[in-house]
């Protein structure tokens, strides 16, 4: 299993199954490792492991983020033992061990002068580019209904949505926009997708961030600035529920007073839990409970079987523990039969995500039962 070992400045964390990313920032409220450094953003970047690959995106940065003296953007680039890896002008050492795909470290030294160079000459240029007012669009806010905004006396930030439901692996469509209440100096304007659970961290686990703004840049009082994004919802998903909620939330960095913040709640869906599920119905099997992990990696589930099969095959409940592995998705079933069995009857299915969600619900049915069949013949 492959566990990689962190390090920036005395801040350090582990990758592992346990716990598959981190967001490094200066910001002690949102970033799991964090970097008290001038150089380093609020939310800098985010590393994380996939497929037994450690990978890193930069999440909007002012001083960027840079492997080997070349920059990363917001499209993950996979990290290697012998990069040398800089957050801001912060070296970033990632050591790998385990029985992973790589072993080694990266390169620890001081930023070189011509990659300081660099950095500088691309923040000037960031602060021209973008040091002039923005251009006032007509907003597209009104043909979204689901509309929500935050305010105080430096300006009002509206986010809108075409609806408040969502499902797992899809891109989220929205528009945002600020208007200020005053002549303030914008630094940037952020959107986030995150999941806050109750078993995970407190402020919730960031699943994507986008740069809708980057300044800095002057605002007059009532200047709009509208902007579209996108936000991607991952592959896995916890779902909505008692236990965990999701927020879309929106920050207008403002420099030298109080940001603009907003936050959206919207329900979310995992299709593939929801699929399994709805073929244990199609069995007459009844969802009793689903329990979602913090991050959406694994769903267990309790199924109360039909009368027949609790007189016939004297059947208390059908267990399933569902995770996804990488391309996969496991489906871990237990039968639990007390009065018949020393041990509960327990028997493992993997099939490929691509396999899953082109099957039909009869076929995903069937091949459920089947395996139900199999381990109560045993």
């Amino acid at each position: 299993m492959t566990t990689v070992a962190l390090q920036i400045g005395s801040a350090s964390a582990t990758l592992d199954a346990s716990r598959p990313r981190h967001i490094i920032g200066r910001d002690e409220q949102s970033a799991s490792i964090v970097a008290a450094h001038p150089t380093v953003s609020r939310r800098h970047c985010e590393v994380y492991l996939e497929n037994g690959y450690a990978l890193i995106r930069d999440m909007g940065s002012s001083n960027g983020t840079w492997i080997n003296g070349h920059p990363v953007g917001q499209q993950p680039v996979q990290l290697a033992p012998g990069q040398h890896v800089f957050v801001g002008h912060m070296p970033l050492s990632v050591t790998w061990s385990g029985g992973g795909q790589q072993q080694g470290a990266t390169v620890m030294g001081e930023l070189p002068a011509d990659l300081k160079a660099l950095i500088d000459a691309r923040k000037q240029q960031a602060a021209v580019s973008y040091s002039t007012p923005p251009v006032v669009a007509s907003s597209e806010a009104q043909n979204m209904t689901y509309r929500r905004q935050g305010s105080n006396d430096n300006g009002v930030f509206m986010i809108a949505l075409p609806n408040d439901d969502f499902t797992n692996d899809m891109t989220i469509k929205g528009f945002s926009e600020f208007t200020a209440m005053d002549s303030e100096t914008v630094d940037e304007i952020t959107i986030e997708l995150v999941e806050v659970h109750k078993k995970g961290p407190r402020k919730g686990h960031v699943w994507d961030r986008v740069l809708v703004k980057k300044g800095p840049w002057k605002c007059k009082k009532n200047d709009r600035v509208p902007m579209p994004f996108e936000l991607r919802v991952p592959q896995s998903t916890s779902i909505s529920g008692k236990d965990v909620h999701w927020e879309i939330r929106g920050c207008v960095d403002i420099a030298w007073a109080y940001d603009v913040e907003v936050e959206v709640p919207v329900t979310m869906h995992n299709a593939d839990v929801e699929k399994v599920r709805d073929a244990m119905g199609a069995l007459d099997l009844r969802v009793d409970s689903i329990e979602s992990k913090p991050m959406g990696q694994q769903f267990l589930a309790r199924f109360e079987p039909p009368a027949q099969w609790r007189t016939q095959w004297n059947i208390d409940s059908v267990n399933l523990d569902m995770q996804y592995l990488g391309t996969n998705f496991q489906i871990m079933l237990e039968v639990d039969k007390k009065g018949a069995f020393s041990k509960d009857r327990r028997t493992q299915y993997n099939v490929e995500l691509s396999t899953l969600r082109q099957a039909s619900l009869q076929q995903v049915s069937e091949q459920l039962l089947a395996l139900i069949q199999r381990m109560l013949s045993l």
